[in-house]
């Protein structure tokens, strides 16, 4: 059976946040970060229970196990700053704006599409409802931005607060066409 994308549900959250812990970039080592990728912010439950209230929480899962995962907000709500202004800096995109990321795959998973079929799912899932995508990446994350540009996504703004400079790519979900993790 291939990798296929489905909402999470409560029973996925300890398995959500392990994945999304290995990967921040508290424990990537700083010499690492770049070519592993990481995340920003704190993930515990609460955390996840903010995102399951909005648009979902999307996993790629093969044979049981997640292989990636990837969590959208309306961009309302708290949020950290950078969020805060991805949300200032996408107002006048055509919304309302499904706001995406963190978005982690599993050390097996790499490089194998898995990023293209999580977005290609919730993108089929959500396209009516959202004409437009965004998400911020840290600039020091060089795996993530070379996913997003071979993707095809549109760099929309650039921006720095506390001495870390940010890209924010957008795409039209709609438009966004699915294609097979490998």
């Amino acid at each position: 059976m291939p990798i296929a994308v489905r909402l999470a549900t409560e029973e996925d959250r300890p398995a959500i946040l392990d994945l999304l812990r290995s990967a921040h970039e508290a424990a990537v080592p700083e010499e690492e970060r770049g070519e592993r990728g990481f995340v920003q912010g704190e993930w515990d439950e609460a955390a996840l229970e903010a995102f399951a209230g909005g648009p979902g929480i999307f996993l790629a899962e093969d044979k049981g196990k997640i292989a990636g995962v990837v969590l959208t907000s309306e961009g309302d709500g708290p949020m950290p700053p950078p969020a805060q202004r991805t949300v200032q800096l996408t107002s006048k995109l055509e919304g309302p704006v499904l706001y995406y990321g963190p978005v982690v795959v599993a050390p097996k998973y790499r490089g194998r599409g898995v990023v293209r079929l999580l977005l290609s799912g919730m993108a089929l899932m959500l396209g009516d409802r959202y004409p437009s995508a965004a998400l911020f990446i840290e600039n020091t994350n060089q795996r993530s931005l070379k996913v997003h540009r071979a993707l095809g996504m549109t760099k929309h703004a650039r921006f720095t607060l506390e001495d870390r400079t940010y890209t924010i790519f957008t795409f039209t979900p709609k438009s966004y066409l699915p294609k097979p993790a490998r």
